[in-house]
């Protein structure tokens, strides 16, 4: 009797495993936050779907010019600095630049992506022929917020075709 009573209170191991804590710690004084799904440390990642051609609007008017409303992807965009800080740079270096815009590989012709700055009531697209762009931001409590948008576009080349089109940009953060 005595071992049926041991043996009912043992619990069973249903899983085990092990928890890994990764990061690094950086002498950085800002950062950049994002709700994207996709941020891991300095970096994010925007997913900007599939996108028919029919819906690319143009670098003066992004977000229409095709028979469909082009849908943004929204790059929240929230910077964290030193509390002495009272501005923000954000300076966005795409590695092509196409037009105005960024340039894409992967398969899709004449398509560009187009960022548009919506802080004010007349959104406007960033413009990258001189290689980069840069927003600034004032700095309240230690953060600034910088709203973005993200819309796949014609180039002024030609007639775009269906493909993948990824693109990277690196940003600098810079203060006062």
């Amino acid at each position: 009797l005595s071992t049926m009573v041991n043996a009912a209170s043992t619990p069973t191991v249903g899983a085990s495993g092990t928890i890994t804590f990764n990061g690094t710690i950086s002498a950085d004084s800002c950062v950049v936050h994002s709700d994207g799904p996709g941020t891991a440390g300095g970096n994010l990642t925007y997913n900007l779907g599939t996108v028919p051609v029919s819906a690319l609007g143009t670098e003066a008017n992004p977000s229409g010019g095709g028979t469909l409303t082009a849908l943004p992807t929204d790059l929240n965009l929230s910077v964290e600095c030193g509390s002495a800080a009272t501005t923000v740079e954000l300076k966005l270096t795409p590695t092509a630049v196409s037009g105005k815009g960024i340039a894409v590989s992967g398969g899709a012709t004449n398509v560009q992506i187009m960022l548009v700055d919506t802080r004010s009531n007349t959104p406007a697209p960033l413009d990258f022929t001189s290689g980069s762009a840069t927003l600034t931001g004032a700095i309240s409590g230690g953060s600034s917020s910088i709203p973005l948008k993200a819309y796949y576009t014609h180039t002024s080349s030609g007639t775009a075709t269906a493909g993948p089109a990824n693109a990277t940009v690196a940003y600098t953060l810079s203060y006062n």
